[in-house]
């Protein structure tokens, strides 16, 4: 019985009672001790985790993870999570104790945390890891199952569909995980090389950049744009926020626009993002006038605009 649920016990008994029972649990709290911390999804990771993974826990809490039930394009999105299919995938329990082929189950409880370290790293009897550390604290151990791209499967595929795009692309055919884009290996100081656990994805402008190839060209009476897709799903990525727009103005005229985005459940609306791997192009009428082309993400729907990332922009 956790120390929460003893106190909560003990106050409603009589203070005799209360008393004996008190003894009672205190000689059973010596055969069944507190889970070591490292185990309690209940606390915070950085409380979990933080104590001896400080740098990883800086990265952490940065990421898209760790605001995964705070953000606030989040709570709008999901009407405070009173939608709440969301749920479990905003605030997971361990990936393993459901399966990787699933979504996780929810965990109704310390829910601030977003995904937990433990939701991806717990094991019943322990922390998965890429490698054993007998010596370590928290008592890491080699999980084969950790180290595959259906890590990734819960909470990306049975709502999202983006581990179905993956299946169609290039990296899936090569062998490139999910993380060997979004988690990529980083030395860090005084330790062994590790992964980074920080926000490498549709908030991080210069890793959206990198997902984009364009090439602008100039032809009788249009401008040709070419858009290569050099991620392994479709881009831009797996939820309706994120958007993609390309923006083709001539002289002071009025912006030409193509707006690509995931279209929401109940939008009637083509899906006309980029698949994986493909090249597309797009030929826009003009003038003679001077033309300039601007590539714009939008990576949450309540940012202004001003804030959203340039990918790119040409002039000719």
């Amino acid at each position: 019985m956790a120390v929460a649920d003893r106190k909560r016990v003990l106050a409603k008994l009589p203070g005799g009672l209360a008393l004996v029972l008190a003894g009672a649990l205190i000689a059973a709290r010596a055969q069944d001790p507190e889970p070591p911390i490292h185990t309690r999804i209940d606390l915070p990771s950085v409380a979990a985790c933080g104590g001896c993974h400080v740098d990883v826990t800086h990265e952490w809490t940065t990421s898209l993870h760790a605001g995964a039930w705070t953000n606030a394009n989040v709570r709008t999105a999901t009407n405070d999570f009173r939608k709440k299919s969301c749920r479990p995938c905003h605030s997971p329990h361990s990936v393993f104790e459901t399966g990787l082929d699933r979504a996780p189950a929810y965990r109704d409880f310390n829910q601030a945390d977003g995904v937990h370290c433990l939701s991806c790293h717990g094991l019943a009897d322990g922390v998965a890891a890429r490698r054993t550390i007998a010596d370590a604290p928290c008592k890491p151990r080699y999980e084969p199952r950790f180290l595959t791209a259906e890590l990734c499967f819960p909470c990306h595929e049975p709502t999202h569909g983006a581990f179905a795009e993956y299946r169609e692309s290039d990296a899936y055919e090569l062998g490139v995980r999910c993380v060997d884009c979004h988690m990529p290996v980083v030395d860090r100081e005084g330790e062994r090389a590790g992964v980074d656990h920080g926000p490498n994805g549709g908030l991080n402008a210069e890793f959206v950049r990198r997902a984009l190839g364009w090439e602008v060209s100039r032809e009788e009476g249009a401008v040709v744009v070419t858009l290569s897709n050099r991620t392994g799903h479709r881009f831009p990525g797996e939820i309706p926020s994120r958007a993609f727009l390309l923006e083709v103005t001539e002289d002071s005229g009025e912006p030409w626009t193509l707006l690509l985005r995931k279209p929401g459940k109940k939008e009637e609306r083509e899906d006309d993002r980029l698949r994986p791997d493909e090249v597309r192009r797009v030929r826009v009428p003009v003038g003679g006038g001077e033309v300039r082309v601007r590539l714009i993400f939008q990576p949450l729907p309540l940012l202004p605009r001003e804030q959203c990332f340039v990918i790119g922009e040409w002039r000719g």
